[in-house]
């Protein structure tokens, strides 16, 4: 995909339209429509301008790891008056409404009322929203989770939630000082994670809203990806993808995974969203994929993604985590794992999320390196 068609998939991702953006930054709409017609291209200046207004990271922008996956955009398009509509029913004298960046599947904007500040979201899964309400009620008290106060449906069954305003911004947002001073409070906030022991019979992997999760043991659910009864592998090569690399994955998964055996489960994120302000960990954000498992699933998740910028937080927590053997092999596999998962909800089940090309040249390198190919590594 060309810069132009990526500025302007982005750009309708945020729900913003090119007047929006101009405004923001003090450039003419034409500017910004010959940007995304590949007519001209933004200086540097300007380029980090428009990441700060759509939340994107410029380095994974040019390497390719781009915010497009999937046939099944969920995101809706509402006016401004019809959410104003309905942040009314609940909130009369609110004030403020401001667009931000809510990913692919939601229209997200702030409001306040009163002295307080709240994000309003709609569009994408009601379960996922019930799921963070599920994990509000149940983890705030020990985690600082975001917190759901509601779960709604508009007439034609369109899901929305309003959640109280976290302070701060993620890692991939923070300038080099914050992000270094961010190390600890992260590490931290990754063992506070560690100790929360979920009850057994809530069952291991990603659990639903109502706190339950399908598999009876951690390993059960390394091992789904490889039962062709759950994962239909044969239909990647009829989406023009080669499954060399996923055969080498599964292999590897199937000869470790009489190694990987957990008996207490803690809460782990899918996808680790924290929030930072002034060096302290404000919020743990994007919880609707959370797991029932194994701590070292975060360390994975982070060594997967690999992100330039937070190279001292990741170094951090591989120095904490992975000082032996044991839990570097198991977290291989878990990182095998984890891009398996995203590449058959991408180009299988047509789900949204990041390059499926991209996540596909990532397992590949990861087969041919291991966790050797970083200077991260003990």
């Amino acid at each position: 995909m060309k810069i132009g068609e990526q500025l302007r998939a982005i750009r309708k991702s945020a729900g913003l339209t090119q007047e929006n953006v101009a405004e923001r930054l003090c450039i003419t709409r034409q500017a910004l429509s010959n940007w995304e017609q590949g007519k001209t291209i933004p200086d540097l200046y300007l380029f980090a301008q428009l990441a700060a207004v759509y939340q994107f990271s410029p380095d994974e922008f040019l390497l390719g790891k781009s915010y497009f996956r999937g046939m099944q955009n969920m995101k809706t398009n509402l006016s401004d008056a019809q959410i104003e509509q309905l942040i009314c029913k609940n909130y009369p004298d609110f004030s403020d409404l401001t667009p931000l960046s809510g990913g692919l599947v939601s229209q997200t904007f702030s409001f306040r009322n009163g002295d307080e500040k709240y994000v309003f979201q709609i569009g994408g899964k009601k379960w996922s929203y019930e799921k963070e309400l599920y994990i509000t009620k149940h983890y705030r008290n020990v985690l600082p989770v975001r917190e759901v106060l509601s779960v709604q449906e508009t007439s034609d069954e369109i899901a929305y939630c309003v959640s109280r305003y976290i302070e701060g911004h993620q890692l991939n947002n923070l300038n080099d000082r914050e992000r270094r001073e961010a190390t600890v409070p992260v590490i931290d906030i990754m063992d506070r994670m560690a100790q929360v022991n979920i009850p057994a019979d809530r069952g291991f992997g990603v659990f639903d809203s109502s706190g339950y999760a399908q598999y009876q043991t951690w390993s059960d659910f390394i091992s789904v990806i490889y039962n062709e009864n759950v994962y239909d592998w044969s239909r990647l090569a009829i989406k023009g993808h080669s499954d060399a690399a996923i055969h080498r994955a599964m292999d590897i998964i199937r000869n470790d995974i009489d190694f990987i055996q957990l008996e207490q489960a803690s809460f782990v994120l899918n996808d680790f969203g924290v929030i930072v302000d002034d060096g302290r960990v404000t919020g743990i954000i994007d919880c609707d994929l959370a797991l029932y498992g194994d701590p070292l699933w975060n360390v994975a998740s982070q060594l997967f993604w690999d992100e330039i910028k937070n190279r001292d937080i990741t170094a951090a927590v591989v120095q904490n985590y992975l000082s032996d053997e044991y839990s570097r092999r198991k977290t291989y596999c878990y990182i095998l794992r984890y891009a398996l998962e995203d590449i058959y909800n991408t180009a299988i089940r047509n789900e949204i999320g990041y390059d499926v090309r991209w996540v596909c040249n990532r397992l590949d390198e990861l087969l041919d390196n291991g966790l050797c190919h970083t200077e991260l590594m003990p």
